[in-house]
């Protein structure tokens, strides 16, 4: 019985499932009189970019021709504004529910499995087209041993479809770098792949966490153990295999699907695997991606120095010695590692949930700093005083210190710039990205890598004076009192000397997590994790105190002042008081969607904060001010993306970076719109301020200097 017609060719049979991606029916097309599949996705009739986005990416995905790939015939949109999706039909079982009625397949069969995706990965990335959701519920096996790839090119449409807490994608399957909101490449296809592989071999997936934020952890920082540890014959080069495309780096996985298909005909001998299919090309090198803004020259005044933050005052991530000329305000840090609170706290809200992306690559800068060449000629009166070029995004937040900027890059390096010029003095590789703020104190600078160490650099040269090791990637900016480096990293705190960097003590945080910069406030160590907030003893790293469940998924870092610790958790500012870890009040940021807030700064009775509220690409951010002593709303200013920078505040007005790829400056009392500033990439960089000059960065791999009077001039008339 025909129970519908689209498009006046396809009628639906009968009805076949329902999943995260839409409905599927059986199928007749009348032109052609042949049994058809056709997929309902959900849409509003209003919503016209996604409708653009669904014909785009279906239309890229339909040009894939690969035995391997459900063929696409057609796509449209029905009178009443459904879209649908017509492709070929189907017979079989997906490998969700062959492992679950069947149990584990034998290796070789595994392998095989295997292989057939991965040829199929290789065909749709020779073409562009990255899946984003591969899992077993994705791949059908027919009755003649065929595994067929589903759903490419449908998961960004809806990703960006959704604005509720509908699961989207699956949190198991998916790359660590996707929780740093960075792009989907072809090698993070190749992650899924292995916790794909990992639990054919097994019957269970890599992690065993039971709820999301656990999982997130795991994915970040756990490494899994090989399939061959729980099951008996499996090869060692199977073992390897595995663990390599599960490798937390994307750099250290298999470089393509080919590689892949080569090394499982290599694992088992002979004739391990089925002859692969042939393909239609081979793998296309990574594409870069960021845009780059104009280059737009500038003028302005030379900054004055600015001093180190004192342990004696208000604290906010780092706290160095005390110096003479202390500035106005603390001095904003905020760690940006592989997982950014925006994502981390958005994913850990409910359900199991993955966002899509664009498809091309970021190419990562191999640790040599570009040409310095910044944007510094003198013309007129332009907004920007100069801007310099990195290898890579600048998610760290400027330290700016004796006429000195120093930020680090994704590009591996740490770099000292001319305040007023922005030429290069020094830049100082590292072995992975630096994404946290580094902190300047005795002509020393320390930065945490994720290569797992903290450098302390010599402030005027960039020479290497010491390198400690922590065995894991460090996320955060270190705080540095009395002769001590305190440092956040995935499995807990660390407590270095100074001079040597010899370790004095480290701390393991329950779950590990700690992405939080630690802030040190008398004889007190206070930070952040994934599970709580801690309060730790500064000599011997014994915990004083642990904050409740309700901070569970603290990734800001904390802000101290007053004897109170104020952060930031899953949709909630916190007021803890620093004695016994109690709260004192709580603002939740109300949203039926996902998101969360930014480390918050707290100058004057105010506390100022961002937050981020949405799903896949639609997504809105606030900057808050919040009554200090109460946590009552005093104004919130709206943004049309995520603001996940943490707010400075100077001479009366807030400063904060955005997902809009602009930067904004605010009335303080009030939360009016002073002046904004777009740069080329999203800022998630929190400004540093030294007078009326505005250091920042982005992820167009630039560190802006702007002139703050000029761009408010500008506003004005």
């Amino acid at each position: 019985m025909t129970l519908r017609v689209l498009g006046g060719r396809y009628e639906l049979v009968a009805f076949v499932g329902r999943g995260g991606m839409g409905e599927v029916w059986e199928g007749h097309d009348r032109v052609i009189e042949r049994r058809v599949a056709v997929k309902l996705l959900p849409h509003n009739r209003r919503d016209t970019f996604g409708a653009e986005l669904f014909f785009r990416e279906a239309r890229t995905a339909g040009g894939l021709s690969h035995p391997g790939v459900v063929t696409v015939f057609d796509l449209g949109q029905d009178d009443d504004g459904t879209l649908y999706l017509v492709m070929e039909f189907l017979t079989g079982r997906d490998l969700d529910t062959v492992l679950r009625e069947d149990g584990v397949p034998d290796v070789p069969t595994a392998v095989g499995w295997v292989a057939q995706t991965a040829s199929a990965l290789q065909a749709a990335h020779a073409a562009g087209v990255v899946h984003r959701d591969l899992k077993p519920a994705n791949l059908m096996l027919t009755p003649t041993g065929q595994i067929k790839v589903l759903d490419f090119g449908i998961a960004r449409y809806i990703a960006s479809t959704h604005k509720s807490s509908k699961v989207i994608g699956t949190l198991a399957y998916m790359p660590p770098e996707r929780f740093a909101e960075r792009p989907a490449d072809t090698r993070s296809d190749l992650y899924s792949l292995g916790c794909l592989f990992h639990e054919l071999l097994t019957g269970s997936s890599p992690f065993n966490a039971t709820d999301p934020v656990s999982l997130m952890a795991a994915h970040l920082n756990t490494v899994p153990e090989p399939p061959g540890r729980t099951r008996a014959g499996i090869p060692a080069a199977l073992d390897d295999l595995v663990t390599a495309l599960l490798a937390k780096d994307p750099d250290d996985r298999p470089a393509t699907a080919v590689e892949v298909r080569r090394r499982l005909a290599e694992c088992l001998a002979p004739d391990p695997v089925p002859a692969p299919v042939p393909d239609p090309a081979p793998d296309p090198d990574p594409v870069p991606q960021g845009v780059t803004a104009p280059d737009l020259p500038g003028t302005g005044s030379k900054p004055t120095a600015t001093a180190p933050v004192t342990d004696t005052g208000p604290s906010r991530a780092s706290v160095v010695e005390p110096a003479a000329d202390p500035p106005k305000s603390p001095r904003p840090t905020r760690t940006t590692g592989a997982i950014s609170r925006r994502t981390a706290l958005r994913l850990g809200v409910g359900a199991a949930v993955g966002t899509a992306a664009g498809i091309t690559a970021i190419a990562l800068f191999d640790g040599e700093p570009p040409d310095d060449t910044p944007d510094d000629t003198p013309v007129g009166t332009s907004a920007l005083r100069w801007r310099h070029r990195t290898g890579g995004a600048v998610a760290s937040s400027p330290a700016v210190v004796d006429g000195t900027v120093y930020v680090g890059s994704d590009d591996k390096n740490v770099y000292a710039l001319d305040a007023a010029t922005g030429k290069r003095k020094w830049a100082c590789a590292t072995g992975r990205r630096v994404e946290a703020a580094p902190t300047v104190a005795g002509g020393v600078v320390y930065a945490g890598s994720l290569d797992n160490k903290v450098y302390a650099l010599d402030a005027a040269t960039g020479r290497k004076k010491w390198v400690h090791d922590t065995g894991h990637p460090v996320r955060s900016a270190p705080a540095v009192a009395r002769g001590v480096v305190y440092v956040g990293g995935d499995n807990g705190v660390y407590a270095l000397n100074s001079a040597t960097g010899e370790r004095k003590w480290d701390f393991d945080t329950i779950g590990g997590g700690a992405f939080s910069s630690p802030a040190v406030v008398g004889k007190v160590v206070y930070t952040g994790s994934i599970h709580a907030v801690y309060a730790l003893d500064t000599t011997t790293g014994e915990r004083k105190w642990i904050s409740g469940t309700g901070t569970a998924g603290a990734f800001s870092s904390p802000t101290v002042v007053g004897g109170v610790v104020y952060i930031s958790s899953v949709h909630t500012v916190h007021a803890l008081d620093t004695t016994t870890g109690k709260e004192k009040w709580a603002h939740a940021i109300e949203s039926n969607l996902y998101g969360g807030c930014s480390t918050p700064t707290v100058v004057d009775g105010v506390v100022y904060v961002g937050s981020y509220e949405g799903m896949g690409d639609d997504w809105e951010g606030r900057v808050l001010a919040l009554d200090s002593a109460t946590g009552g709303k005093k104004w919130e200013f709206g943004v049309g993306a995520p603001v996940d920078s943490a707010p400075t505040v100077a001479d009366g007005i807030v400063y904060v970076g955005s997902g809009d790829r602009s930067v904004y400056a605010l009335d303080a009392a009030t939360g009016k719109k002073k002046w904004s500033y777009a740069t080329g990439g999203v800022v998630t960089s929190s400004p540093a301020v030294v007078g009326r000059l505005v250091y920042v960065g982005s992820d167009d791999k630039s560190v802006y200097a702007l002139n703050g009077s000029v761009v408010e001039a500008a506003a004005r008339a």
